[in-house]
């Protein structure tokens, strides 16, 4: 079967159909493997293309387990990078460190996951070197006007510009010192905010005082430490959130729209932070995405339909009574029906053309229809919530026993 059959070159089919022989489908080709809800995904595209007025906004992304709310976090992914927007999609988990009640964390996973292209780089290393390397036959007025007053006119003395004294200083050191270690010192910070509560000197040493002579900060050592420039958890995590309002701000002053949240397995706030205080914090932190105040770019939640119920249920039950509970209902939500028998069907046919291109065989011919829906036909008969991810798996299986045994024939 030619190339064209799915549009694919023949090595990149072939690394499609490795992942999923996991089950899911690879970073990059989530939206070539999405079948049906067009409706849906073209008003998801229009929540990316809101005006950009300052003033953040979220929506929560509702399905069941199973039914794609993961997947369709990663078609989101897609859109955004294809829309120029960095973009970052963190997996909330409070037993790996990235816990809701704590921003600091989420700052951290944030940096992370950070992207602003398809090139596979994460970490928020890849936004810095996004903001120095604008050709200058590309920087817009706007932009210029940006980049000036974060940098203050190019001397990186001062500036108030950024909200975040931290990003400041870590965005100053990244320009002004080429040298490798530093950059990996502040993407380490950047990345794991919370390793770093005790380790303010040798901060204040690599990226500052050992850069004095690329610039004139007014301020004396005493004063990096009492304004607590390397702390992302005091103060109610205000500098970690207005280090994520910040990152949004580079984001824009290095030609891009702006950054794109993606918070994965929300459940999370609900299922593993076991004290009421916990759960109260994280779930205020949701309310202030959602305020748009804090963060003024766009962020989406993937939960499942009842987590509104689960979450009131929850916070009853620990007795927190004074909640203000009429938040809830008041979320912008985007709910997501399950993926039917018939739209797996559909994307049974494209897996089948990939796997073609990938091997080079006549997969049409040996794989037909009914062979597709007999595989999605004992799919469905379970009621395992990881049905589409196992269904997936048994259809490459089912095309790899027949590219197999047709190979053996010949």
């Amino acid at each position: 079967m030619s190339r064209t059959e799915c549009g694919l070159d023949p090595a990149v089919a072939d690394r499609i159909i490795e992942q999923l022989r996991f089950g899911v489908p690879p970073p990059d080709y989530v939206r070539l493997l999405t079948v049906g809800r067009d409706d849906q995904l073209r008003e998801l595209e229009q929540s990316l293309g809101r005006p950009t007025d300052g003033h953040g906004s979220a929506l929560l992304i509702k399905a069941n387990y199973g039914a794609g709310k993961s997947h369709l976090l990663k078609v989101i992914r897609e859109m955004a990078l294809d829309a120029r927007y960095a973009v970052s999609l963190v997996i909330v988990n409070a037993h790996e460190g990235v816990r809701f009640n704590r921003l600091d964390t989420i700052l951290g996973a944030v940096c992370r996951e950070l992207e602003v292209d398809h090139s596979g780089r994460k970490g928020v290393g890849s936004l810095f070197d996004a903001f120095t390397s604008v050709p200058n036959s590309k920087v817009t007025t706007a932009m210029r006007e940006m980049r000036n007053r974060i940098s203050g006119a190019g001397h990186w003395d001062h500036s108030e510009y950024l909200k975040a004294p931290g990003i400041y200083v870590a965005v100053r050191a990244w320009i002004t010192s080429p040298n490798g270690q530093v950059r990996d010192l502040i993407e380490d910070w950047l990345s794991n905010p919370p390793n770093y509560r005790n380790r303010r000197s040798p901060l204040y040493k690599s990226l500052v005082y050992d850069l004095r002579g690329k610039f004139r900060d007014p301020r004396a050592e005493w004063q990096f430490y009492s304004d607590e420039v390397f702390s992302f958890q005091s103060g109610g995590h205000r500098q970690a959130w207005d280090a994520l309002a910040d990152l949004d701000l580079i984001a824009k002053a290095a030609g891009l729209r702006g950054l794109v949240l993606l918070f994965d397995e929300f459940e999370d706030v609900i299922q593993n932070l076991n004290r009421r205080n916990l759960q109260e914090a994280a779930l205020l932190n949701l309310f202030r995405f959602f305020a748009g105040e804090r963060f003024p770019g766009m962020s989406y939640f993937a939960v499942t339909p009842d987590f509104v119920a689960k979450c009131k249920r929850e916070l009853l039950r620990k007795g927190i009574y004074e909640f203000d509970y009429s938040r809830f209902d008041s979320l912008p939500s985007f709910g997501l029906a399950d993926v039917t028998m018939d739209e797996f069907l559909q994307l049974a046919i494209k897996i089948r053309a990939v796997h073609a291109t990938a091997d080079g065989w006549d997969a049409v011919g040996k794989v037909t229809i009914a062979d597709l829906r007999k595989v999605a036909s004992a799919a469905w008969a379970l009621s395992s919530p990881d049905r589409l991810r196992q269904a997936i798996q048994s259809v490459v299986e089912t095309l790899d026993a027949k590219h197999e045994e047709a190979h053996e024939r010949k």
